[in-house]
Order: structure tokens, then sequence, then C-alpha cells
């Protein structure tokens, strides 16, 4: 049973804190009426329905059910328990601790002072005649004295027991040392020895800058490259970002953060004035590293590797934030360097310049996909939009989804009518894949010009003699059938044409079924006339197409001889599409 002091101490506790502080602490919260609201931390929403009332020092959400007081919301959120969450409101509160309380956290403060002498270890170890390559590993990757030194970065020497013979004659149980991750014990013969050996070492820190845990570069040959503390009493990997201790601030007065992979390039750009970045650990990024990152932004910048490895992991981290409501963008620096080698060759400068251009996750997604599959295909163009439509599918505004297809229509280079009309369907209806184009097919979409005049050519002989001379491979480009009209083209001049033969010629399947589709839709009227008018709507809309980019080029050059050659394009543009409105009809 609690003693009198120890329900004084506690009361005091509750009497001095706020909660709704405490809670804006960790994620941001809007004023309404007489409470406060955000997106709860404990469940994945998109609506608020997390609510703070100030006056009754409670927190509620109707979404999940989760609700309660400060320490309740500090326990859940920090996962620790009561002791630990009444510790580390008493600490923000500059609020002295009873005996009682420092000896229920006392296992968690004797392993933070292990961790403690482990640095001055590291440390004192890179300074001396065995921190040789360490020091030279540090300078030929341009980090700065005044950068090792405010990182506290160390350096584990060649030897097997160098750090367990220190911290042993200092006073640390071997125990100690097991359960604070820095040594490893050999289960044939029970013999332990130093984890980290002839590597650089960064401590890795949570948000109250207490050292949890350590990261280990290899200097010269061996395997892994990188190596993280085990999971601890004190270090979990997956709960804790490089360097959020230092930048937290700076993320939360930019509202956004700069998340890359791992600590050199969290080191060179923090060095070269970029603050507002974190840093996975190299173990992937987590739904805890998102809730973690919400405390202070809601909008990223995932600036990871360029290699595949590092592709996969931007996937990954993609998922993660979006289902958790955050604004993402993704940064790849050309010539595929990583943060780290661009800041040191480019500068901080260029840096940021290409940071502020950075594309929306969409835009990436697309980008990538169009880099992996063959776009020249209809196949391949459905392949490249199934890649990307699950994240389409997952935007709630209509109107956004809906500007998503002019995006990937451009990346995947879509001029095809049929595959952008089955792509704006799959878009309105969230739908996260294509089905098969050839089986879904609007018949609209084979009465368009374009196929009209397909179908006369092939059925009128006389459409074949008066308009095959004049015909362009321009005046079909882009459209649905395409390619059927080149092979039809060709067959006419031979003197012989039919759907049979016709289709015995085309070697995509696709375009077999559209064909097949062709000749038993309800034609057109199979006159002359309307496959000459056509021609003048498909030669219309080419020109409109022009004149479209040829504005687009206006808006970009600056130039005045350029900007007085394109006016006067667009004038003749525009005189040859009065000229075919104007045309009587034959």
């Amino acid at each position: 049973m609690p003693s009198r002091s120890d329900e004084d101490f506690l009361e005091k506790v509750r009497a001095s804190l706020d909660i709704r502080e405490i809670v804006a602490g960790y994620l941001p919260l809007k004023k309404v009426g007489s409470r406060y609201r955000g997106l709860c931390p404990f469940h994945t929403e998109k609506t608020p329905s997390f609510h703070v009332d100030a006056g009754k020092q409670l927190f509620y959400c109707f979404g999940c059910g989760t609700g309660g007081d400060a320490f309740k919301f500090l326990m859940l959120y920090e996962k620790v328990d009561f002791p630990e969450a009444l510790r580390l409101l008493a600490r923000r509160y500059g609020i002295p601790l009873p005996e009682r309380v420092h000896h229920a956290s006392s296992e968690r403060q004797t392993l933070l002072k292990v961790q403690l002498a482990a640095i001055a270890y590291f440390r004192k170890v890179l300074e001396s005649g065995d921190g040789k390559a360490g020091r030279e590993y540090l300078k030929g990757r341009g980090l700065s004295a005044e950068t090792e030194k405010g990182f506290s970065l160390g350096f584990a020497p060649n030897r097997w027991d160098g750090l367990k013979t220190a911290l042993l004659g200092q006073g640390f149980p071997e125990a100690q040392l097991l359960s604070a991750g820095l040594l490893l014990k050999k289960e044939e013969t029970g013999r332990t020895f130093d984890r980290f050996r002839s590597r650089l070492i960064f401590p890795i820190r949570n948000l109250s800058g207490e050292c949890v845990g350590f990261g280990g570069r290899m200097v010269g040959e061996g395997d892994p490259k990188y190596l993280n503390s085990p999971e601890t009493p004190l270090f979990h990997k997956g709960e804790i970002l490089y360097g959020l201790d230092r930048t937290a601030d700076a993320i939360r007065k930019n509202d956004r953060a700069i998340l890359v992979e791992g600590y050199m390039d969290f080191l060179s750009l923090h060095q070269a004035g970029v603050e507002n970045l974190t840093a996975t650990l190299g173990t992937g990024f987590t739904p805890s590293h998102a809730r973690l990152l919400a405390r202070f932004t809601r909008r990223v910048v995932v600036n990871f590797d360029p290699d595949s490895a590092g592709q996969a992991a931007t996937r990954r981290s993609l998922d993660i934030l979006l289902e958790s409501g955050f604004e993402v963008r993704v940064l790849q620096l050309p010539g595929g360097k990583d943060p780290d080698r661009f800041v040191r060759e480019e500068g901080s400068s260029r840096y940021r310049d290409l940071l502020e251009k950075a594309p929306t996750y969409l835009e990436y997604l697309a980008r990538e996909a169009a880099e992996h599959v063959d776009l020249a295909s209809p196949a391949g163009k459905i392949q490249a939009l199934n890649l990307v439509l699950p994240y389409v599918a997952r935007l709630e505004s209509a109107v956004e989804r809906s500007e998503q297809v002019k995006l990937l229509s451009e990346v995947f280079r879509i001029q095809d009518g049929i595959v952008l009309q089955e792509l704006k369907s799959a878009v309105a209806a969230r739908r996260t894949n294509l089905r098969s184009v050839s089986a879904t097919t609007p018949p609209d979409n084979l009465r368009g010009p374009a196929a009209r005049l397909l179908k006369l050519f092939i059925e009128l002989p006389e459409a074949r003699q008066a308009l095959g001379p004049s015909l362009g491979d321009e005046d079909l480009a882009g459209s649905e059938v395409e390619r059927i009209w080149r092979v039809a083209k060709d067959m006419a001049r031979e003197g012989e044409m039919s759907y049979g033969r016709l289709g015995s010629r085309l070697s995509d399947p696709i375009d077999q079924d559209l064909l097949l589709r062709l000749a038993s839709t309800p034609g057109p009227v199979a006159n002359l006339s309307e496959a000459e008018e056509c021609v003048r709507r498909l030669r219309e809309s080419r020109l409109a197409r022009r004149l479209q980019e040829l504005q687009e080029q206006l808006e970009k050059v600056a130039d005045g001889a350029s900007v007085d050659d394109l006016l006067r394009q667009k004038m003749d543009l525009r005189r040859e599409i009065h000229a075919l409105r104007s045309a009587p009809a034959s």
C-alpha cells in the first residue's frame, strides 16, 4: 500500500500537470469549442476523433474508445508503466523524486550510467592511437571536429575485451554490460566479449537526450557494415529515430521532416546546416516511427539511398506514412548519389533547391514504375499503372484522384484512348488495378473518329482509294487503333483487305481482340463523306494538341526570339484549324 508521502507526491504531480500541454508535445491539436482535437495516435485515422478536455484533464478518442488522464496517455504513448510515467512527469515539472520512486527506476538509471561510461570509453579510444583508423575515416567523410564532439562519436578498437575490461574496472557488473547490449556471450563456454570491434561508434539517444544504444560502422574489411545494439530494456530500434533529440524543434518550426537512411547521411546534412531531419537506424521505417514524427509534423520528404535497397525502403516507408495521414514527397538525388555524398560534393544550397522541388509520392512512384516496364505496349502501360493505382485509390478526394489521371497519362505516355478511359474509370471507382483492357473497353470507344475511320477503311474500297494516299500515320497517332491502322495501310497497298487477313497479321492479342470487336460493332454510314468527316476531326484534334504544346512552351521560355517564333507557329496552327472547320463537306 502506498505511503502517505507517496500519495502526496502523486497529488503534487497531478496538480502541476496540464494534459493539453503534455498531449500537444506529442501531436498537433486544434481548439474546437472548449476542447482540443487531433488525429488519434493509438489507431490509424484520417478524420480527427481524438479529444482533449483541459477542464476535466482527460482525453478520449471517439474512434477507438481509448481514454484516460495524463498518466494513462504517457503510459500508452511511451509504453512505460505507471511509476515511470510518474517519474517522467515529475521531472518535466521540476518536482523532486521521493526515495521510493528513485528506487523503482534504479535499474533503468543504472543502465543509463553504463551507457554514459561506454560513450566516455569510445570517445577516449577515438582520440588515442587505437582510434587512428576512425579519425581518418571521419576526415575522409568530411565530418568536422565540432560534429564529432557534438554527437559524441567514438571508436571501438580491434579487441575482444577492450570495453569489457574498462567498464569492469570501473565497478560495473558483467551482467549489467550484457543487459545493456554491450557484450556478447558465447553459449558453449559462457565467455563474454565486446559486441563492437573495429567500428566507428554512434551513440543513439531518445527524445530526452539519454543514450539508450549504439550504432557501429565497420572501418576496414568485415561484415556487417553497420551493427546496432540489440533490443534491451532501454533500446527498441523500431521506436527510435537517430538525431531527433537534436532536431525535433527545427522539424516543428519548419513543419516538415527530411527522413534519411542512416547516421552518415544525417550527420553530413546536419553539419551542412540542414536541421529539420532525422534518420532511420538501418532497420526500416515502422508505424512507431510514424507516431513519433507525428508529434512534430505531418509533412515528410523521404530521401533514402538510390540503390535497390533504398528504393525498397522508400516504398515501405510510403505505405506507413500514408496510412498514418502524412503528406509525403520523395527526393531522389541526381547522379545516383546518397545525401552524404551529394551535400559534400554539391553543397547545401543545391540540396535545398532540389528539396523544394521534390515530387509528390505519386509522381515518384509513377516515374519509378515507368523505368521497370515496357511503355511501348499497352500491356506495359497497364502493368505500370497497376503498380501505382493502389496509392491513387487511397486518396479520399474525388477531385484529387481525377487530377492524378493527367499525371499518370503524362508519365506513362498514355495516348491510347482505351487505356486512358479504363484509367479514368478505375480512378473514379477507387479500384486498385486495371482490368484487362481488351475485356473492358466500352463500345463507345470504338465509335470515336479513329475507330470509325479504320472500320470504313477496311470495309469501303472507295475510302481506301480516296483517302489512303493522303492519310498519314500522324493522323491516327496516339489513337486506340494506331497499330492496327499501320498494318491495314500496308495491306491496302497490296490490294486486298478483310478482317480475317488483317487479324492474322496482328501480333498483339489486345489488337486482335480490338479488331474482332470493331468488326462486330455497328458501323457508321458507309460512305465517303463519313470517312472524310472522321479525317477532319482527327486532324483538328491533332492540331489542337499541338496548339496546347506550343502554349505550354510559351509559358516556359523567356527569350524574345523564341517567343516570337512560337507565336508565329500558333498563328499558323489557328489558320489550319479554321480552314479545316470552314471546309465544305463533300
